[in-house]
C-alpha cells in the first residue's frame, strides 16, 4: 500500500508540486506577509520545475485575457520612465509584477479537478478561520492593550484581512449551497459563518464592512435573477431592501445620537462643585462625547491630586500621540456622564482609570466589543471634530477626506497622462503647500481611493487602461465561475473607493491571485447556487 502511494506521487509529481505551491500561497495569503512573497514566487519556480513548456505555451498563447493582465506591469515601466524618486518608484513597479505572476502562471497552467479546487478552497477556509480565530482571541481574551489594538492583533493587515474573512465567507455560503455536504457538515459551515461574520465585526474595519455589503449585493441580485420560484424570489427582494435600507437607517440613527446632546444655559448651568471649588465651563468649544460637552463642568483643582493619587500616568504628561494627557480623562469621563470633578473621579471604577491609562477616550469603545457602533461612534466624531477645528490630525477619516482633496487638485493638473510612479509624495507636498492644508506633511502620499491613485500615477489615458482590461477579462471568461468571480469582482470595485487595494501588497496579491484562479484554474463544472 505504501509503495503504491508512493508510486501515485512519483507518477502525479508535476500535479501535486502544483497544487502544493497553490495550496502554499493560499495559506500564507491571511498569514503572513514574507509568506506571501515566498511562495509567490515559488509558484513561478514550480511553472519552471513542471516542465512541459510547449503545452503551457499553447494554452498561453490561446489566452488573450492572461497576456492583458500580464500588460498591466508594462503601464508601471513607462510611468518609472518618469518618477523623481526611483527607489520609491522601483517599489511600486515591484509589486506590480504580481499581476504578470499570477497571470503568467495560472493562466498557461492545466485547469484542476473540482475535487482538488474544493479542497484548495477549503485550505483557505480554514487558514483564514484560524488567523480569525487567533485574532479574536488576542482581542478579547488578552485584553488588548489599547482601544486601536484591534488594528494589530491580526497576522497582516487588518483592511485587507477583514476582505479575506469577507470573502470566505461567502466561500462557505457557496459551498453550503453548491456542495454535496450531509446536514452535519452544513450546519457545522453555517455556524463557521456566524463565526467569521463576528470576526469580521471586531476587525471593526469600514472596508471591509463596505466589501462584504457589496458582496451581498451582488450575490441578492443573482439570487433574484436565478429564482425559479416566487416565495424565493420574494424572500430575496425583502433581504435585498433590508440589506440596502438598513445601514442607512442605522447610520441616521449613530448621527442622530451623537447630536442628541444635553444643553445648558450660561447664566443656569452650576457654577461650584459640592466641595464648593469653582467650576470652569467653556462654552464656545462644542467638542462632545455621547451627548455631553467634553468642556464643561472642569475642576483641575479636584481632579489633578485625586489622578495622580490613583494613576503612576501624571495628569500633566502627554499621549502617545503628543496631546495632553488629560484630554483623554476629561473625554473618558464625559463619556459616562461624569463632572470633571471630585464626585465624577469617586464614580470611576479601578477598570476606567486602567482604562483612560491606556488613553482609551470612551468608554463604549471597550464595552460594546461585538458591536460595529464604536466604529462608526468613531467615524462620525472625527468628521465632528473635523468640521469644528478644520484640522484633520489624529483623525483618520479626516485626514482621508483631505487627502482626497488634495488628489483632485493634483489630477486637475495632470489629468491625461498623470505624473508617474514614485512621485505622490512630492505631488502631494506642492498642493499641500499651495492649499494651506492643515495637515501634517508626513500624512501626505496616498489618497486612500484606488480610482483617484491611479489617476495621479498614469492619468486617465493609464486608468481607463487598467480598467478596460479587467472588464474586458471579466466580461469574457466570467463564465467559469459566475457566481463567485462577479461577487468578488464587484465587491473589490466597491471598497476600492475606501482603499487603494491593488497598491497595497497584500490587497494586490489577494486580489490578482483569486481574480486569475476563479477565471481559468477552477474547472467549469462549479455550478451556480
Amino acid at each position: 500500500m505504501a509503495n503504491g502511494f508512493i508510486q501515485l506521487i512519483r507518477k502525479n509529481w508535476k500535479e501535486n508540486l502544483y497544487l502544493f505551491s497553490l495550496g502554499a500561497f493560499l495559506i500564507a495569503l491571511p498569514t503572513s506577509i514574507a509568506l506571501i512573497s515566498c511562495t509567490a514566487v515559488a509558484l513561478l519556480v514550480v511553472w519552471f520545475l513542471t516542465g512541459d513548456y510547449k503545452e503551457k505555451w499553447d494554452r498561453l498563447i490561446h489566452n488573450r485575457s492572461a497576456f492583458l493582465i500580464m500588460s498591466i506591469p508594462v503601464l508601471y515601466l513607462i510611468g518609472l520612465c518618469f518618477t523623481n524618486n526611483f527607489s520609491l518608484g522601483i517599489q511600486e513597479f515591484n509589486k506590480s509584477l504580481y499581476w504578470f505572476i499570477f497571470a503568467f502562471v495560472l493562466g498557461s497552467s492545466p485547469p484542476i479537478t473540482y475535487k482538488n479546487s474544493f479542497r484548495l478552497l477549503s485550505i483557505y477556509i480554514l487558514a483564514v478561520s484560524i488567523a480569525a480565530g487567533a485574532s479574536i482571541y488576542k482581542l478579547f481574551c488578552l485584553e488588548a492593550a489599547l482601544f486601536f489594538d484591534f488594528r494589530s492583533v491580526t497576522w497582516i493587515d487588518h483592511i485587507p484581512f477583514s476582505f479575506q474573512i469577507a470573502f470566505t465567507i461567502w466561500l462557505v455560503i457557496y459551498f453550503i449551497y453548491t456542495g454535496k455536504l450531509s446536514t452535519t457538515q452544513k450546519t457545522f459551515l453555517s455556524l463557521l459563518v456566524v463565526f467569521l461574520i463576528i470576526a469580521l465585526l471586531s476587525l471593526r474595519s469600514i472596508n471591509g464592512y463596505l466589501y462584504f455589503w457589496a458582496m451581498s449585493i451582488t450575490a441578492l441580485l443573482r439570487f433574484i435573477w436565478n429564482a425559479n420560484k416566487r416565495i424565493k424570489k420574494i424572500a430575496y427582494l425583502s433581504s435585498l431592501f433590508l440589506l440596502l435600507t438598513l445601514p442607512s437607517y442605522y447610520t441616521y440613527y449613530c448621527v442622530k445620537e451623537f447630536y442628541n446632546t444635553v444643553e445648558y444655559k450660561v447664566d443656569e448651568i452650576d457654577r461650584f462643585t459640592a466641595n464648593g471649588n469653582l467650576y470652569k465651563h467653556n462654552f464656545d468649544n462644542k467638542s462632545k462625547e455621547n451627548g455631553n460637552y467634553i468642556f464643561l463642568f472642569i475642576c483641575e483643582e479636584e481632579l489633578i491630586p485625586l489622578w495622580n493619587l490613583h494613576s503612576s500616568i501624571p495628569y500633566k504628561s502627554k499621549t502617545t500621540n503628543g496631546f495632553s494627557f488629560c484630554s483623554v480623562v476629561f473625554r473618558y469621563m464625559t463619556s459616562k456622564g461624569l463632572r470633571k470633578d471630585a464626585e465624577g473621579f469617586a464614580q470611576l471604577t479601578p477598570k476606567d482609570i486602567e482604562n483612560i491609562e491606556k488613553e482609551i477616550p470612551n468608554y463604549i469603545y471597550v464595552k460594546n466589543k461585538f458591536s460595529i457602533y464604536p466604529r462608526i461612534y468613531e467615524s462620525i466624531w472625527e468628521i465632528d471634530q473635523y468640521r469644528l477645528s478644520k484640522d484633520p490630525n489624529g483623525k483618520s477619516f479626516a485626514q482621508r477626506i483631505e487627502l482626497v482633496t488634495l488628489a483632485i487638485d493634483i489630477i486637475k493638473k495632470n489629468l491625461w497622462t498623470g505624473i508617474g510612479l514614485g512621485n505622490s509624495s512630492l505631488a502631494y507636498d506642492e498642493v499641500f503647500l499651495e492649499s494651506g492644508s492643515k495637515l501634517a506633511s508626513q500624512k501626505t502620499g496616498s489618497s486612500h481611493n484606488q480610482y483617484l491613485n491611479y489617476l495621479i500615477r498614469f492619468g486617465l489615458f493609464g486608468t481607463l487602461y487598467i480598467f478596460c482590461v479587467l472588464f474586458f477579462v471579466f466580461f469574457k471568461e466570467r463564465k467559469n465561475n459566475a457566481f463567485l468571480i462577479t461577487i468578488f469582482f464587484t465587491g473589490m470595485l466597491v471598497a476600492n473607493f475606501g482603499d487603494a487595494n491593488w497598491e497595497t501588497f497584500i490587497g494586490l496579491n489577494f486580489f490578482a491571485f483569486f481574480f486569475c484562479f476563479l477565471l481559468w484554474v477552477a474547472p467549469k463544472d462549479i455550478y451556480e447556487p
